[in-house]
């Protein structure tokens, strides 16, 4: 039942509605003015029925919470319900925009939020550095990289091949490998590496509007707020970029180095993405009955992802259109059983020692592989070979840009991609799409000559 206090000649009437996560008393209050000419008896009877409207209001759900703060809310509500039913991956990811939006609106009550908070906000996300300083080696630390073979800074200072080859290359690295490496030959960081420091990227602050907005939305289905003050605030601008891809040549060049160069299961990695368009954990998560090699089709189920907290782990794809079947060709259809022969061979050496079930692409144990060891490889492949520069993202842009190019209607690439709408595919691959209307335009008049009369 709700309580009635006379404060001034108005009323304060507060009910109760629970417990938070903290064990402390929920109380929602209202404040009820009676008219001047009121009699006292009618002041009763109103303020009885003000109370129980009120008091059941509050019982259904559908009462403001005017005093709750954002992060009373993030916390009590929102972040509970987001780790059930986020993927892992996003759900670390939000909260690492948390630790920038708590510090600069946790405090706020939620009603007060406006517009003019929220752009103030994003104008101090463009002065804020990156968490993740990469370290750039310079030629002192460079030569030290080159006084021990690869294999014996893996087992003595505990630095991955990849890792090791990139610091050869002089290319930038984490700030625990940089002090790693300075603390093994009893060196400062400083006077190794580089610190390179930058500006949060637009994007960034991008994903910061969307996770406020996110949070914002779900007060106001959960009645703690009227409105969403993001819908009435533009979101911070990005500058769209163009997908990096390979041309015809480089692609070329790169499946000749591939071929003479790479071993395996990297070599049949690179060759797939590039030939499916697939992500890298979707590539990684694929099984040997996702592969009819009788109808020379590959189905699409699972990703691989990594967390430090959980390591290698096994989700559901990005989205339900990203669950899909592709049609390959023969070569790669050969390649896979070439490959799986070879599989087996490798099993039975390791006998006992083969961990793992039937993951297409395991290491040497059978265990399925981490994610970021196939992205370390690749980057040092294509440094060490002197190779056009692009990331294991980018032979995905590849193929979608090739498949455009070549005519493929963009639904159908859409679909290949794993795509929710064509209209996705269209914003990524403007630069293609447009290639291909130019050579649709010299198609047509090669075949459609007009007659230009003169005057």
């Amino acid at each position: 039942m709700a309580s009635i206090t006379e404060r001034n000649g108005s009323y304060l009437i507060r009910t109760n509605c629970g417990y938070d996560s903290r064990g402390k008393k929920i109380q929602h209050s209202m404040t009820w003015t009676p008219e001047p000419n009121m009699t006292k008896r009618q002041i009763e009877r109103e303020l009885e029925k003000q109370a129980a409207l009120f008091d059941e209001r509050v019982r259904n759900g559908i009462v403001l919470d005017s005093k709750m703060t954002f992060v009373r809310y993030i916390n009590d509500i929102w972040i509970g319900r987001a780790e059930k039913n986020l993927k892992p991956t996003t759900f670390r990811r939000y909260k690492g925009f948390l630790k920038r939006i708590i510090p600069a609106l946790g405090n706020m009550r939620m009603e007060k939020i406006q517009p003019c908070h929220l752009y103030a906000y994003y104008d101090n996300l463009r002065e804020e550095k990156r968490e993740d300083v990469k370290y750039t080696p310079n030629e002192a630390a460079i030569e030290l990289s080159h006084s021990m073979k690869r294999n014996e800074f893996v087992s003595n200072v505990n630095i991955a091949l990849g890792t090791i080859d990139r610091i050869r290359a002089g290319d930038t690295v984490s700030g625990r490998t940089a002090q790693k490496f300075a603390e093994y030959f009893g060196k400062k960081v400083s006077s190794l590496f580089t610190a390179e420091e930058k500006n949060l990227a637009d994007r960034t602050i991008l994903h910061h509007h969307r996770l406020i907005s996110t949070i914002l939305q779900s007060a106001v289905y959960d009645m703690v707020i009227m409105s969403n003050p993001c819908s009435r605030t533009k979101a911070p601008r990005v500058a769209r970029t163009e997908a990096a891809f390979l041309e015809e040549n480089e692609v070329e060049e790169l499946l000749d180095a591939v071929y003479e160069k790479a071993d395996h299961p990297f070599d049949v990695i690179i060759q797939l993405i590039l030939y499916t368009g697939m992500r890298r954990g979707e590539a990684l998560g694929l099984e040997w009955d996702d592969i009819d090699f009788a109808n020379n089709v590959i189905t699409v189920r699972h990703t691989l992802q990594y967390l430090p907290e959980k390591g290698v782990f096994e989700e559901e794809t990005k989205n339900t259109s990203s669950m899909r079947s592709i049609k390959v060709g023969q070569d790669l259809i050969d390649i896979l059983n070439d490959f799986r022969d070879w599989q087996d061979s490798e099993r039975e050496k390791a006998g006992e020692f083969w961990i793992g079930g039937s993951k297409i692409f395991t290491a040497k144990d059978g265990r399925p592989i981490n994610p970021g060891t196939v992205t370390s490889w690749f980057h040092s492949f294509i440094q060490t070979n002197d190779l056009p520069q692009i990331s294991i993202h980018g032979l995905r842009h590849t193929n979608a840009s090739i498949m455009i190019s070549s005519g493929v209607p963009i639904t159908t690439t859409a679909k290949r991609l794993g795509h929710s709408t064509s209209a996705t595919t269209s914003k990524i691959y403007a630069h293609a799409i447009a290639s291909a209307d130019a050579a649709a335009a010299s198609a047509i008049q090669a075949v459609i000559p007009l007659k230009r009369k003169r005057a």
